[in-house]
Order: structure tokens, then C-alpha cells, then sequence
């Protein structure tokens, strides 16, 4: 028994060693597996085969993270061909205009940094960036090509897994369970409850720039992304835009845009109908789990810090599960 208990521990320090750069990358595909979990049982209930099923969860999941970059990636391509310097001279020519408002000191350094003749600079300042965007968009699709091949495994052997760690992990079954249901739907809550926010969001501000000309659907995608970022997502849309409109002659829809996205979306949306979306993805799936939207939101805050745009994922998981454990150390 000891020597099976060290070919253990010696065979797994060396799978360790072959799967190390892709443990988070199983650890996210895991956690979007478990939050598949109450998908997986409607779908049951429809197809036997659970074969079919893991097809159908791996093809939602496929969509869902390279449909909406794929899309962005060929509409970046072609702005990037019909790029006109002009346009951008024209915004900093307009917000030398506004700084105008702030102190003398601040608006004089503000002028330089913008001024016509520091546009080469700024251009060349931002070429690394663009690299670094690349870089880091290949590193993505890498990633989530692992992460859904992973996912399927994860799905298709889900249960089988399950029932081992049930053997191995020194744990009483019920407070497994409880463990693997909690997590389970606080993930689906939050990543459901997430995606049909960023979705109604996207449609808000696609709905009111199309109003002033520009493409619904490419600014409803992207606002949807801009707005898993916590805090600033918003604005990284709406201030470009506003700003374009305003260098443009059109103030009025410059200050509409910012109103109506400040007001309407990140005030009405997100205070107020988020919390009756997740009441209602809750109610869908049948779970009275409390959840704290200060600490989920929190959660997800540092979990973008620490593991970029997978902390969506990662941050209200690991929180959930050492709540959860927490939890147990009152019972025993």
C-alpha cells in the first residue's frame, strides 16, 4: 500500500509537470462544465444520448467565445483598411476645445499631448499596443481553443469524475455535494445572469447610435464585451463615440450618447434590471442560493486583476467554493 501510495505521488508529480501550462485552462473549462451542469439536465430531458449533449454544450460554448472576436477581428480589419488619419486629427482638435473648461495649468499640458504636431507621437506610442493586442488576442484563441476542447471532455466524462472524487477526496459525500451543487449554481447564476445583462447593454447602446448613423450590431457586440470590465466597460465605448459625434459637428447626439449611456444603462440597466435578471435566471433554474451581488461583484473584480478576462469565470468560483468550505467549519 505504501509503495502504491508513492507510484502515486511520483506519476502524478510528473503529470503535474506535462499539464502545468494548462491547468487553468482545465480548471476554466471545469467550472464552465459544472455551470453547463443545469443545462445539461433540461437537455436530458429532451436527448437521451449524452453524447448529443455534450456536442450541443461544446457548439453554445464555441459560439459564445469565438463568434463575437471573430466578427470583431474581421470588422477591425476592415476599419483598419478604411482608416482615415483625418478623423482622428479632427477628435483632438475638438478636445483641445473642451479642455479649454479645465484649470490653465492642466489644460495647457493637455493641449501639447493633443496638439496636431504630436500626432505622429501618439501614433507611434500607440503602435506597440497594437502589438500588444495581438499578442495577446493569439495567447486568447490558444487558450479558448484549449479551454473548449477541455470542456468537452470535462462534459462528456462529467458524472464519471464526479463519482471518483467521491472515492478519493476525504470528505463525507453530502458535504461534496453540497460543495459541487453551491459552486454549481452560483456559476450558472452568475454566468447566465452575466451574459443576458452584457447582451441587453449591448442592445441598448446598438439601439441608440443607430440613431446617429453607425452599425447597430457591431456596436451592440461590442459594448456587450466592453461591459464585463467592471466600472470603466461603459465608457470605453460610449466616450469614444460621443466624442467622435461631438468632432463631427453633431453636440446634441454627442451629449445624448453620454446622457443616455450614463442614465439609461449604467444606472436604470445595471442597478436596476441586472438584479431582476438574476431573480429570473435564478427562478429558471430552480436555485434559492443567496448570492451577494457586492461580493460577486467584487469577486469579479479581482478575478479580471489576476487572470485577465477569464476572471469572469475564475473569481465568483473560487470565492463560492471557499465560502462554501468556510461553511462547513460550522457544522463541525
Amino acid at each position: 500500500m505504501k509503495f502504491l501510495t508513492v507510484l502515486t505521488l511520483v506519476i502524478g508529480y510528473f503529470v503535474y509537470l506535462v499539464y502545468k501550462p494548462y491547468l487553468l485552462d482545465i480548471a476554466i473549462a471545469s467550472l464552465m462544465a459544472i455551470a453547463f451542469g443545469k443545462i445539461n439536465l433540461i437537455l436530458s430531458k429532451k436527448i437521451q444520448n449524452h453524447f448529443y449533449i455534450t456536442i450541443i454544450d461544446t457548439i453554445i460554448l464555441s459560439f459564445l467565445i469565438f463568434g463575437p472576436f471573430l466578427y470583431f477581428i474581421i470588422e477591425l480589419g476592415k476599419l483598419m483598411t478604411n482608416f482615415d488619419p483625418e478623423i482622428v486629427k479632427n477628435i483632438l482638435n475638438e478636445l483641445q476645445k473642451l479642455v479649454n473648461y479645465l484649470p490653465d495649468i492642466v489644460s495647457e499640458k493637455i493641449k501639447q499631448f493633443l496638439s496636431p504636431e504630436h500626432f505622429n507621437q501618439i501614433y507611434q506610442t500607440a503602435l506597440p499596443l497594437i502589438g500588444t493586442v495581438t499578442q495577446k488576442s493569439a495567447i486568447f484563441f490558444k487558450d479558448a481553443f484549449l479551454i473548449v476542447i477541455f470542456f468537452f471532455f470535462a462534459v462528456l466524462y462529467g458524472k464519471d469524475i464526479l463519482i471518483f472524487l467521491k472515492k478519493i477526496i476525504p470528505m463525507n459525500e453530502k458535504q461534496l455535494e453540497t460543495l459541487f451543487f453551491n459552486t454549481s449554481e452560483v456559476m450558472s447564476v452568475v454566468f447566465y445572469s452575466t451574459i443576458m445583462t452584457a447582451l441587453l447593454e449591448g442592445i441598448l447602446f446598438g439601439f441608440i447610435v443607430s440613431f446617429f448613423g453607425l452599425d447597430f450590431f457591431f456596436f451592440t457586440v461590442m459594448y456587450a464585451f466592453a461591459s464585463l470590465i467592471p466600472i470603466i466597460g461603459g465608457i470605453i465605448m460610449w466616450g469614444p463615440v460621443s466624442l467622435y459625434l461631438y468632432s463631427q459637428g453633431n453636440i446634441h447626439g454627442a451629449i445624448i450618447v453620454a446622457l443616455y449611456s450614463i442614465i439609461v444603462i449604467s444606472i436604470i440597466a445595471d442597478t436596476f434590471i441586472k438584479p431582476l435578471i438574476i431573480v429570473g435566471v435564478k427562478k429558471f433554474f430552480e436555485t434559492e442560493i443567496e448570492i451577494n451581488s457586492l461580493l460577486i461583484f467584487f469577486a469579479i473584480v479581482a478575478g479580471l486583476s489576476s487572470f485577465g478576462l477569464w476572471g469572469i469565470i475564475l473569481g465568483p468560483a473560487i470565492t463560492t467554493m471557499f465560502i462554501s468550505v468556510l461553511r462547513f467549519y460550522e457544522k463541525v
